[in-house]
C-alpha cells in the first residue's frame, strides 16, 4: 500500500497541460532525465510542440582537431542554462574542412555535406562550383523557397591549385537551396578581402537579411544583401586601440567584440554597431580578473590566442591554446536594459587532448536531436544518462 496522503499534492494528479508547463522550465540535462521517468513525460517532452526557454539559449560548441591522429580529436558542447559541458562523440575526421553554423554541421571537402546539429544524418549536396576549404558559412531562412525553408551561403575560403593553397582567388559566393539541390553563383567578396578570405582571418554575422563579413585584423567590413545579391561598400570598423575583433549578430543588434590596448591597459570590449552608419558605441568591458584568467600572464603575446563567437544574447570568449586547457567565459546581454553580465565557464571535462586546430561556433539545439529516437537509437547526449 502507498503511504501517500490523497490530500497532499501529487504531480500525477496534475493536468497534462500543467505537467508540460512545469517540465518546460527544466534545463536540458534535467529534461533528458525526466524523459526517462515515464511514458507520459517522454511523450510530452519529445512532442514537436514542446517548447522550453532552455532551447532558446545558444550552446557553445568546441571541436579539437589533431593533425596526425584522428583518435585524438575531441568534441564538446556547453549548455549555458545548466552551466554544463557535454563530451560528444566524433562527428568529423581530422580534415580541417569541418565547420558549424546555426543548426548544422558541415564539411566542405571532398564534397559539401551537412547534417543537423548533434545528428549524423549527413547529406551530400551537388558539387560546389568552386570547391574550397575554410569558407565563411551561414544558414538563413528563405520563406520563398518552400519546403525546408532555409538556404546556405558559402563565402570566401581558399582552394588547392596544383597541390598548393591559392589564397589570392576570392571565389564566388554560392547559395545552396536544399529543396532543389542546386547552387547559385553570386558576386565574390570585394577585392579588399583578397589577402585574407578564409575563416582564419574573417568573421561573419547574419543580421536582418544581410550576411556581414568582417576582417578580424584588417577591420574591413562589407555586407551581402541576401535578396538583391550585391555587396555593400567596404568600410573600416576600428574602435580606438583595437588589436583584433569579431563581428557578432545578437538578437536585436550587431556587436563588435575585440581586444584593445588603450593607455589604461589591455581590455576586452563590446560595442554596439549601427548597421546603417557603422558607427559604434561601447556597451561593456570584460572584468579585468576574468580576462586574465583566460591567459598565461608570463607570455608576451598572451592575448593573441583569444577567440570570440556568439549568437542570440550570448557571447563566448575563449583561449584556443592548450596550456590553459581552452578556458572560456560568457557574456549575457540583457535585451531589455542592455546590461551585460559576465561569468567564467567551467573547465572542459577531463581528459582534454592537445589540438592543432580548434573549431568553435554557437548554435541553438533541438530536443529531437538529443532525445532517444523512436528506433531506439541513442542520441549523443542522451547516451550519457543511460
Amino acid at each position: 500500500m502507498s503511504d501517500h496522503n490523497p490530500k497532499d499534492p501529487n504531480i500525477n494528479t496534475l493536468s497534462t497541460d500543467l505537467t508540460e508547463l512545469i517540465l518546460s522550465f527544466l534545463p536540458i540535462p534535467s529534461l533528458l532525465r525526466a524523459s526517462s521517468v515515464c511514458r507520459l513525460w517522454h511523450s510530452l517532452i519529445s512532442s514537436p510542440s514542446f517548447s522550453s526557454p532552455s532551447l532558446s539559449h545558444p550552446w557553445f560548441f568546441l571541436f579539437g582537431l589533431h593533425n596526425t591522429s584522428a583518435k585524438n580529436n575531441q568534441s564538446f558542447a556547453f549548455d549555458p542554462i545548466s552551466n554544463s559541458w557535454f563530451r560528444l562523440p566524433d562527428f568529423h575526421d581530422s580534415d580541417s574542412s569541418f565547420l558549424g553554423s546555426n543548426g548544422f554541421f558541415f564539411t566542405t571537402t571532398p564534397k559539401f555535406s551537412y547534417t543537423p546539429v548533434l545528428k549524423t544524418a549527413w547529406r551530400f549536396t551537388s558539387p560546389l562550383k568552386y570547391s574550397r576549404i575554410n569558407p565563411l558559412l551561414g544558414v538563413f531562412h528563405d520563406p520563398t523557397s518552400g519546403g525546408l525553408g532555409f538556404k546556405f551561403i558559402v563565402v570566401g575560403g581558399v582552394r588547392f591549385v596544383g597541390g598548393l593553397v591559392d589564397i589570392e582567388d576570392r571565389l564566388a559566393v554560392e547559395i545552396y537551396d536544399p529543396n532543389l539541390d542546386s547552387w547559385q553563383l553570386c558576386p565574390p567578396l570585394p577585392a579588399d578581402f583578397r589577402s585574407g578570405n578564409s575563416s582564419q582571418s574573417l568573421s561573419s554575422a547574419l543580421f536582418k537579411r544581410r550576411f556581414y563579413v568582417f576582417g578580424i585584423y584588417s577591420c574591413f567590413v562589407s555586407s551581402f544583401d541576401l535578396q538583391k545579391h550585391v555587396w555593400s561598400e567596404v568600410q573600416t570598423l576600428r574602435p580606438p586601440g583595437v588589436n583584433f575583433s569579431f563581428l557578432i549578430a545578437c538578437k536585436d543588434m550587431l556587436v563588435l567584440a575585440g581586444m584593445c590596448n588603450p593607455p589604461r591597459g589591455p581590455s576586452f570590449n563590446l560595442w554596439k554597431i549601427n548597421e546603417d552608419t557603422m558607427e559604434f558605441s561601447e556597451i561593456a568591458i570584460m572584468p579585468h580578473n576574468l580576462l586574465y584568467s583566460l591567459v598565461d600572464s608570463e607570455e608576451e603575446d598572451k592575448f593573441a590566442s583569444l577567440k570570440c563567437v556568439g549568437l542570440g544574447n550570448l557571447i563566448y570568449v575563449f583561449n584556443e591554446e592548450y596550456h590553459k586547457k581552452y578556458p572560456a567565459c560568457i557574456c549575457e546581454i540583457n535585451g531589455e536594459n542592455g546590461k551585460c553580465t559576465w561569468r567564467r565557464v567551467p573547465q572542459l571535462p577531463s581528459p582534454v587532448n592537445k589540438f592543432h586546430k580548434v573549431i568553435s561556433f554557437c548554435s541553438t539545439v533541438s530536443l529531437s536531436s538529443i532525445l532517444r529516437r523512436e528506433d531506439d537509437d541513442v542520441g549523443p547526449i542522451q547516451a550519457m544518462y543511460d
